[in-house]
């Protein structure tokens, strides 16, 4: 359950890097060359480091390793640009939910992983050494994956606090689930209650208006990538790197607003 744990927090913007350097072997690994400056990006005047991004890069590799996987280059460049792309998400998340008065405490923080990740374990070294030697994390590292993650949440419900859904929408929900789960291969499933559907409709539609508004942020963020190896960032929407990726110089037909909404208005 912890590793699963890990995964559902992994995979909503959560950003693992700190500000130690990773070993010569491994950054030697992940560049492209041995040149790569340290400060890669700066994002509103905050700098990004090399050890940043080959942090967050060496535990996706590492999860990949995990199924005994060979890893070509290609892929672990693509990776090292994924980890640099989700670091700038995340701290424009920060920036964006502070703003807003969204935050995590530091109890919410040690209240999650009491409950998803030390519940599970006898001891509290047994837990860190799950961590460190299973997920190649310690607990600062986990701590801000969380932060992240709740932080995210907060926002999404903070945007499906003004969302109505109606009774046709229900509805319409409720006959994509009957048929999505006919024939399924389990036997017969029950669909979920109008209640469920309701919700999980609510909660779509919040994220949905969650990207609308991280588009917003990157797009009037001062972003400036500093390694050329990182220069070519591409989005990444599938996978367990899933995020924005940067702006493009083509500006968008409709422009999101802060509250979500899109305006066609000229900035």
């Amino acid at each position: 359950m912890a590793i699963v744990a890990v995964a559902v927090v992994a995979g909503s913007f959560v950003r693992t890097c700190s500000k130690e350097e990773a070993p010569d072997a491994f950054h030697s690994l992940m560049s492209p060359t041995s040149t790569s400056p340290r400060i890669v990006a700066t994002v509103n005047g905050n700098e990004i480091l090399s050890s940043d991004v080959d942090k967050c890069s060496r535990a996706a590799i590492g999860a990949m390793e995990m199924n005994d996987a060979e890893i070509p280059q290609e892929m672990r460049d693509q990776v090292r640009r994924a980890s640099l792309s989700q670091i700038i998400e995340e701290m424009l998340l920060e920036e964006g939910a502070k703003a807003r008065g969204v935050s995590a405490t530091d109890e919410d923080v040690t209240a999650f992983i009491d409950s998803e990740f030390r519940s599970e374990f006898d001891s509290e070294e047994e837990f860190l050494a799950h961590m460190e030697a299973d997920i190649g994390l310690n607990l600062d590292d986990l701590r801000k994956m969380v932060r992240i993650w709740i932080v995210r949440e907060e926002m999404i419900e903070l945007f499906a606090a003004d969302i109505e859904i109606t009774e046709e929408e229900i509805n319409a929900e409720l006959k994509m689930y009957e048929e999505m789960l006919e024939g399924h291969p389990g036997g017969k499933v029950p669909p979920p209650s109008r209640e469920e559907a309701g919700e999980s409709l609510k909660h779509r539609k919040a994220k949905e208006k969650y990207d609308l508004w991280m588009d917003t942020l990157i797009a009037e963020a001062e972003i400036e990538i500093l390694d050329p190896n990182l220069q070519a960032l591409k989005p990444l929407t599938e996978g367990p790197f899933q995020g924005h990726g940067m702006p493009s110089s083509q500006e968008p037909a409709e422009h999101p607003n802060a509250d979500g909404q899109t305006d066609n208005s000229e900035k």
